[in-house]
């Protein structure tokens, strides 16, 4: 019994808050509005993340997209068969995985610190600069700073 209900806590706990699309940064709503307009929002949380108050939209054909407290996006997941729009990956990853993975389109994409990080639709996951270098693993352990 204990379990359960420090199970039901830990959920309550780190889920998110749910809101209206109406109540997302104007940022998040002209993204959303741009990218995935055919698309019907299922649903819109907040969350206290570690950098401020973040945002997550879940739409019905199973897209996803995470948005920072500005609302900038910070990851974007493709819907199953699908790919994430292409507008919004820097030209030089777009050219990097065309020229380098022939037939594999980005089916999601995160921003990280010093570039993003890339999943191709055959389960490859790359960490590439904006300008499309790879990332050069960061210096100690985790949760040190250079």
């Amino acid at each position: 019994m204990l379990a359960t209900i420090v199970a039901s806590l830990s959920a309550t706990m780190f889920a998110g808050t749910p809101i209206n699309r109406s109540e997302l940064p104007k940022a998040a709503q002209t993204f959303i509005t741009k990218y995935f307009s055919k698309d019907h929002v299922r649903k819109v949380e907040k969350d206290n993340g570690r950098r401020g108050m973040e945002y997550e939209v879940d739409f019905t054909s199973g897209a996803e997209v995470d948005f920072t407290s500005d609302g900038n996006w910070k990851e974007v997941k493709a819907a199953p068969g699908t790919s994430i729009p292409s507008a919004i990956v820097p030209a030089a990853i777009a050219k990097y995985v065309a020229t380098n993975f022939k037939g594999q389109t980005i089916v999601e994409i995160s921003r990280k610190r010093g570039g993003y990080e890339v999943e191709l639709s055959n389960g490859s996951e790359l960490k590439l600069t904006e300008d499309a270098k790879p990332m050069q693993p960061r210096q100690g352990g985790r949760g040190q700073r250079r």
